[in-house]
């Protein structure tokens, strides 16, 4: 127990912070940000609530942070960039869903924080974009992308914020129904074959 709290001691200023930020976001995504009490952060994270006070002024700060660094760790531009000099379109629009897909499935708190903050009524991309080192949100990223390619000629003259959108939350939505199966039994397909198979329709009804 004394090596114990002498280790915890030894930790720095952003070790520590950075230790009550995972300590939340696995509560925040078992129970939500009304259903987790500080104190219970501060025992996840080996420390006390004063503490947690000291790094934070409010549970809402440490919420909103602990979105920021999580989303903020998939930065989803250095897998495309490349692609969209390019004008690759398939490989575009496959790299961001694959980007999305494997993200989620790597730490599973993304899709149940991203259900909780809209069902408690925090917007999740003004929180984690509000940070520039972050960069812009995927749909901004893919709408920016189909302008550039109406401009082109290459894609149908159209609402690229709206294609951009609906092609993001279709992704989300295959995440969410291969984890709870909502549309009916999950598919049994590999994520490879389901993106192929929506990338080649979506592109193909895009293009002229």
């Amino acid at each position: 127990m004394a090596k114990r709290k002498e280790k915890r001691e030894r930790l720095t200023g952003e070790e520590r912070k950075a230790k009550i930020i995972d300590a939340a976001l696995t509560l925040f995504a078992e129970k939500g940000f009304n259903g987790t009490k500080t104190k219970e952060i501060a025992e996840a994270a080996g420390t006390s609530e004063p503490l947690i006070f000291w790094h934070f002024k409010s549970k809402e700060e440490i919420y909103r942070e602990a979105l920021r660094t999580l989303f903020g760790r998939h930065p989803v531009l250095p897998d495309i960039e490349k692609k969209i000099a390019q004008k690759d379109d398939h490989a575009v629009f496959k790299e961001l869903a694959l980007h999305v897909i494997r993200h989620n499935r790597r730490d599973r708190r993304i899709s149940r924080l991203a259900i909780f903050s809209a069902l408690e009524g925090f917007p999740l991309a003004e929180i984690v974009h509000q940070d520039d080192e972050i960069g812009p949100a995927l749909p901004e990223i893919l709408s920016g992308y189909i302008k550039q390619r109406i401009d082109d000629g290459a894609f149908q003259e159209q609402n690229a914020v709206i294609a951009a959108q609906i092609f993001v939350d279709f992704i989300y939505t295959c995440v969410l129904d291969k984890e709870a199966a909502i549309s009916g039994p999950p598919l049994t397909y590999s994520d490879e074959e389901i993106v192929e198979n929506l990338v080649r329709i979506f592109v193909k009804g895009l293009r002229k």
